[in-house]
C-alpha cells in the first residue's frame, strides 16, 4: 500500500484532502499529516513516503523548498504541489524541481484523485522498471566490459566511470590483461552437433576459465561471442612478470585439458596495462596475436612478442621491390618474374633463418599483389583458395625451395590472369569505340578526343590500343562507317548528294565525294 504525506499550514485543507479522496480505491493510505515544511522534512528523514501533496505557501519552509529537499532524500518520490495563487512562475518552478504536477486552489477533489492515481501509476511503473534493472545487472556488467574493450582509453574513462560505481565493480588493481580464447573449429562443431549443444559446451568452457583464474586473480570476467571467449583479468601482483607467468601457465594447462576434446582452441594474449580504461589496447593486442596462427599453425597460444622480432620489423614491411615484380607481371615477362623470385628467395634466406619469417614476408608480398589485382577488378577467388590452403599446410614444405616454387607458380598464374584481363579490357574498349562511332558518325564534329572521353582513356592511348588490337586507325573506321551509310542511302533514297553527305557526317559535299571514290573506286553518282 502506498504511503501518502499531506502538508498544509491550514488544518482544514489537510482534513479536506484526507476525507474527500478514496484512498482505499487507490491502494494508498495517509501516513503523515504535517502543518509546516520543517515538520514534514523531519518525518521524511526517518520514514518512507511514496507521494507528497503539499501547499506551496507555508511559513519557514515553503512547498517548493520542501520538494527540492524531499527529492534529494528520495529521488523516486512523487510530489503534487498546490497553491491558492494563480502564479505561472510557481508552475514552472514546480516542474523544474521535478514535481509530478501543480494544482490550484480551490481544489476539485475528483480532479485531484485523478492526478494522485496518475502519480501512483507512474510510481508503480518505475518500481517495476527498477526491479527489472536490478535483475539485469549481469547483462549491464557484460555491456560495461564490452564497451570498455571497444572504446579508447579517454572515451572509456569519461563514458563508463559512473557505471563502474553504479554496478559496484571492484576495479582498483595494479595490472589488467585481456585474453581471447578462439574456437577454431566452431563452424564444424555447429554443423555436426547443432548450435544448442555447441553453446552449452561453450558455457562450460567459460565456467572452467573462471574457476581456474579466480584462484589467482581477484578480477575475472568472461564475455562470450559466437566463436570466442574474451577473458578479462586483474590483480595486484608483486611485478609484471609474475602476473604474466601465472596467466600463461593457466592457459597452457587449459590447452592441455582440451587437447583431445570437443574444441580446437587458439589463444591470443594481450599485453598488460596498468589502467583499467586502457584494456581496449590489450584486447586489440590479443586479437592481433591471433592473426599469426596463419604463420604458426603448430602453436595454440600467441603473443606479439612470440611472433615478431624487432630486428626484422622494418625489412618485413619494405615493399619497394614489390612494384618491380608487378611491372614484370603486367608485361608477362616470365623470365624476368623467375629471376625476380630467385633474387627475392636468396635475399630472404640470407637475412631470415626462420621459415615462419620467410612465410610472413611472402604473405606480405601476396597481400600487395592481391590488392593490386582487386584494384584492377580481376577475379582472384581461385587464387585466394589456393593461398588459404597453403597457409593451412605450411608444415608440409620441407625446404625453402618448395615454398618459392609454389610462389613462382602462383606468380605465373597472376601474370596470365593480368594478360587475359588486359586482352579482355582492350577488346571491350575497341567494341565501345566502334559502338560510339556508329551512334555518332552523322555528327561532323566527331573526333578522337570525343571518343576517348567516352571510353575514359587518353586519345593517344586509345589510338595506339585500337591500332594494335584491330590493325586499323580510328579515322579509317569512322570513314568506313560513314561510306557504308552513304552507300545505303544512295541505293534506297532519292536524297541529293549534298543531303547525303550531311547525313553521314561530312560538312563538305566535294570532300565526301573524294572520300567515297577513294573507298569504293566510284563516284557517288556512278555508284547510284
Amino acid at each position: 500500500m502506498y504511503k501518502i504525506m499531506i502538508i498544509d499550514d491550514n488544518h482544514i485543507s489537510v482534513d479536506g484532502i484526507c476525507h474527500n479522496i478514496d484512498w482505499y480505491a487507490l491502494n494508498a493510505q495517509v501516513t503523515c499529516k504535517a502543518y509546516d515544511g520543517q515538520q514534514a522534512l523531519d518525518y521524511l528523514e526517518k520514514n518512507a513516503v511514496d507521494l507528497i501533496i503539499s501547499d506551496i505557501e507555508m511559513p519557514q519552509l515553503n512547498g517548493l523548498s520542501l520538494a527540492q529537499k524531499a527529492l534529494e532524500i528520495n529521488s523516486s518520490i512523487k510530489i503534487i504541489l498546490i497553491s491558492a495563487f494563480d502564479k505561472f512562475e510557481y508552475a514552472k518552478q514546480a516542474i523544474r524541481l521535478g514535481a509530478f504536477d501543480y494544482i490550484e486552489k480551490p481544489l476539485d477533489y475528483s480532479y485531484l484523485a485523478k492526478i494522485i492515481k496518475n502519480a501512483l501509476d507512474m510510481l508503480d511503473k518505475e518500481q517495476k522498471n527498477l526491479e527489472i534493472l536490478k535483475n539485469s545487472r549481469p547483462v549491464m556488467v557484460d555491456n560495461f566490459f564490452h564497451q570498455l574493450l571497444q572504446t579508447s582509453s579517454d572515451e572509456a574513462r569519461y563514458a563508463l566511470s559512473h557505471y563502474a560505481d553504479y554496478l559496484q565493480l571492484e576495479l582498483n588493481y595494479d595490472f589488467f590483461q585481456t585474453i581471447v580464447v578462439r574456437i577454431q573449429n566452431a563452424s564444424e562443431i555447429k554443423e555436426s552437433y547443432g548450435i544448442e549443444e555447441y553453446h552449452i559446451r561453450l558455457m562450460s568452457l567459460s565456467d572452467t576459465l573462471k574457476e581456474r583464474f579466480r584462484k589467482y586473480f581477484p578480477l575475472v570476467h568472461t564475455l562470450s561471442t559466437f566463436d570466442e571467449i574474451v577473458l578479462l583479468i586483474g590483480s595486484n601482483p608483486s611485478n609484471r612478470k609474475s602476473f604474466y607467468n601465472v596467466s600463461y601457465d593457466l592457459l597452457t594447462e587449459l590447452i592441455q585439458l582440451y587437447k583431445n576434446s570437443f574444441f580446437e582452441l587458439n589463444i591470443g594474449i594481450g599485453n598488460l596495462v596498468k589502467d583499467l580504461w586502457a584494456l581496449s589496447a590489450s584486447y586489440s593486442n590479443a586479437l592481433k596475436s591471433l592473426e599469426y596462427r596463419f604463420f604458426f599453425p603448430q602453436k595454440n597460444i600467441f603473443t606479439i612478442s612470440d611472433t615478431t622480432d624487432t630486428n626484422y620489423s622494418v625489412e618485413l614491411y619494405d615493399v619497394s621491390g614489390n612494384e618491380e615484380l608487378i611491372r614484370l607481371l603486367c608485361k608477362n615477362d616470365i623470365s624476368g618474374i623467375d629471376n625476380w623470385i630467385l633474387s627475392f628467395s636468396e635475399d630472404l634466406i640470407k637475412n631470415y633463418k626462420s621459415k615462419q619469417f620467410i612465410f610472413l614476408r611472402i604473405y606480405q608480398l601476396l597481400g600487395h599483389l592481391i590488392k593490386f589485382l582487386y584494384d584492377m577488378g580481376i577475379n582472384i577467388d581461385d587464387m585466394e583458395k589456393d593461398i588459404v590452403k597453403t597457409y593451412q599446410r605450411l608444415d608440409s614444405f620441407s625446404t625453402s625451395t618448395e615454398i618459392f616454387q609454389w610462389l613462382s607458380g602462383l606468380c605465373h598464374t597472376i601474370s596470365d590472369k593480368i594478360t587475359r584481363s588486359n586482352q579482355s579490357h582492350q577488346e571491350h574498349v575497341c567494341t565501345e569505340t566502334i559502338d560510339y562511332i556508329r551512334q555518332h558518325y552523322q555528327e561532323n564534329t566527331l573526333c578522337l578526343n570525343e571518343i576517348a572521353d567516352n571510353v575514359n582513356i587518353s586519345p593517344a592511348h586509345l589510338s595506339a590500343l585500337f591500332k594494335k588490337h584491330r590493325q586499323q586507325n580510328i579515322s579509317d573506321v569512322i570513314s568506313d562507317i560513314r561510306i557504308e551509310a552513304a552507300c545505303n542511302l544512295l541505293k534506297n533514297t532519292n536524297l541529293s548528294l549534298k543531303e547525303i553527305s550531311f547525313k553521314v557526317g561530312y560538312s563538305n559535299q566535294y570532300y565526301f565525294s573524294s572520300c567515297f571514290k577513294k573507298k569504293t573506286g566510284k563516284t557517288p553518282s556512278s555508284y547510284r
